[in-house]
């Protein structure tokens, strides 16, 4: 005979029981169950649950849900986090740790969904999904990505994540960078076993060194060391080294380990700058004659963090337009009239003061924003050009230009596209190149066939320092240049030094063979500029003819000549 309690159910009651037990019924074919009622002690749970758990009925049913967590302090956390968000009326999910009986750990995918009723907390269903295999596979895929073979030691990505794990824990360190200098010389040329002795050698004495440390293998015989003890400590270790010496087996030589220091947060915020700041200061002890363990002065730990806010704000400087040009003036020899000007980046900021170009250029370079830098620069001298033009002034303004930003192909399109929007004639663009720059292009198809482009388009290009990199007459030949500018670095020995002063005069002659046109740079006293008039150079463009200067100065300096 039925319940009463059953008997009066109405149809539509009786509809959503049915329509319950038929969901758990599917469930119950695809997830391990367990409920727990209002108080987290466990009410019931399926076959699918107690097989992986290790559980019987009688051992698991009314124990708190915790017991399935692990009693550890994440485990614990996880708990109490699930159970608050449960007793706030929200389900939850996510990947958690849970133990079998015996101990046992393994991996699932929870949802605890919980059940009300009038504004009462019935129960809570959690639903459990075995990810067991799938986070063993993802360990034994970290395992690949992130440690490094040879030694076992973490690879210079996983030593990032520490790195700033730690920083993000605001827990001081010490960052210690350290080179096997004669790596290459202690053993016979693919001498696999022997190699890896030595690594395995040191490593092992890096380790019983800096106990209670991280350890990071970052090249093929440069490592890292993360350890909560101080620059003494680290200075050390060559000592310790010495009394524990590691010697090659062919040749009887000790190893001999040069090494950089730089500590969060006393030196460095980052982990990109603590091991920019390390590496320098490894880089010092070995150009003075290594077998040294050392940091760099605080003035260079300065000048890194410096960097470090340079790029940080550079984003943003470039989205609101905080970059601007300054103008400086090429002078014709014969004329005394400016005929060009060169459009130099300039930023000021509150907190960084100037930003000068031999700072901003470099870091623009390293974080990917050189493009960017470079289109906002050959815009405003764009514009600049077309205004002068407009003032019937019709001289040509100049921009540095980095290799880096031709490497993509989209070079052309770009200058293209300025020219486009800004109504800017291309015969009043010119492009400035490092002999750096030139030697690339003329060995990659691609970078020269963009350079070809926009000398064929009118876009004259200059070849900027000339004479203080890497000159080649290949090049001078295949590069579509239309004008040299002597660097400084000979002009300002000039004429006072007579083997400079035949050099200059050599590089004019040349310029002039080839039908460029030929400016001096760094031009500050009337006795250079009367040198450089005897040499037949061109133009020059230096303090004595005119410093850099804002575009409203130019421009009243160009009417006036008018």
């Amino acid at each position: 005979m039925k319940d009463n309690r059953e008997l009066e159910k109405s149809p539509v009651t009786l509809q959503q029981e049915t329509a319950y037990e038929s969901l758990l019924a599917g469930l119950d074919k695809k997830f391990m169950i367990y409920k727990i009622d209002a108080e987290g002690l466990i009410l019931e749970a399926n076959t699918r649950f107690l097989e992986k758990s290790g559980w019987t009925p009688k051992r698991v049913l009314g124990k708190p849900f915790r017991v399935m967590f692990p009693d550890t302090r994440e485990g614990k956390a996880n708990a109490v986090k699930i159970w608050r968000r449960i007793r706030a009326g929200r389900p939850w999910q996510g990947d958690v740790e849970q133990t079998a009986k015996d101990g046992t750990p393994y991996h699932v995918m929870l949802t605890a969904v919980p059940v009300f009723s009038n504004g009462s907390l019935l129960f809570t269903l959690m639903l459990e999904t075995d990810r067991t295999e799938e986070r063993e596979l993802q360990r034994k895929l970290e395992e690949i990505a992130y440690v490094d073979p040879d030694t076992g030691l973490m690879n210079r990505h996983k030593l990032s994540d520490e790195a700033e794990r730690l920083i993000a824990e605001d827990r001081p360190f010490t960052f210690v960078f350290l080179s096997i200098e004669n790596f290459h010389t202690l053993m016979e040329p693919g001498d696999q076993d022997a190699e890896k002795r030595i690594l395995q050698e040191f490593v092992r004495s890096m380790k019983i060194y800096f106990r209670n440390s991280l350890y990071a293998r970052i090249g093929m015989n440069e490592f890292a060391v993360l350890t909560p003890l101080g620059s003494w400590f680290a200075e050390g270790f060559l000592s310790f080294l010495d009394e524990h010496p590691i010697r090659s087996e062919l040749t009887g030589l000790q190893i001999r380990v040069s090494g950089g220091i730089a500590k969060y947060p006393d030196d460095q915020q980052s982990f990109k700058h603590l091991l920019s700041a390390s590496s320098m200061a490894r880089h010092r002890v070995r150009m003075e004659g290594g077998n040294h363990i050392a940091s760099l002065p605080k003035s260079e730990q300065r000048a890194v963090a410096r960097r470090l806010r340079i790029e940080q704000k550079l984003p943003k400087a470039l989205e609101d337009g905080a970059i601007m040009p300054v103008f400086q003036p090429q002078v014709d020899m014969k004329t005394g009239k400016v005929i060009a000007a060169e459009a130099l980046v300039r930023w000021e900021d509150r907190d960084l003061g100037a930003v000068s170009p031999a700072e901003l250029i470099p870091v623009a370079e390293d974080c990917g924003l050189i493009g960017a830098l470079g289109e906002v620069m050959i815009e405003a001298a764009c514009r600049q050009a077309v205004y002068w033009k407009d003032q019937g002034i019709g001289i040509r303004v100049s921009c540095n230009s980095s290799v880096r930003e031709f490497r993509n192909g989209e070079m052309t399109a770009r200058v293209r596209a300025i020219l486009a929007r800004t109504g800017c004639p291309a015969t009043l663009l010119e492009l400035e190149i490092t002999e750096r720059f030139a030697f690339e292009a003329e060995a990659e198809e691609a970078i020269m066939h963009q350079l070809k482009a926009l000398q064929e388009e009118g876009v004259s290009l200059a070849l900027d320092d000339f004479g203080t990199g890497s000159a080649s007459f290949r090049y001078m030949q295949t590069v579509p240049l239309s004008k040299i500018k002597i660097g400084e670095e000979f002009i300002a020995s000039f004429p006072a030094n007579t083997k400079v002063g035949k050099i200059v005069d050599g590089l004019v002659r040349f310029g002039h063979s080839l039908g460029l046109t030929v400016v001096a740079e760094g031009v500050e006293e009337e006795a250079v500029w009367k040198a450089l008039e005897q040499s037949g150079c061109d133009a020059v463009q230096g303090y004595y003819t005119g410093r850099p200067m804002t575009a409203a100065q130019l421009t009243e300096r160009l009417q006036s000549q008018q």
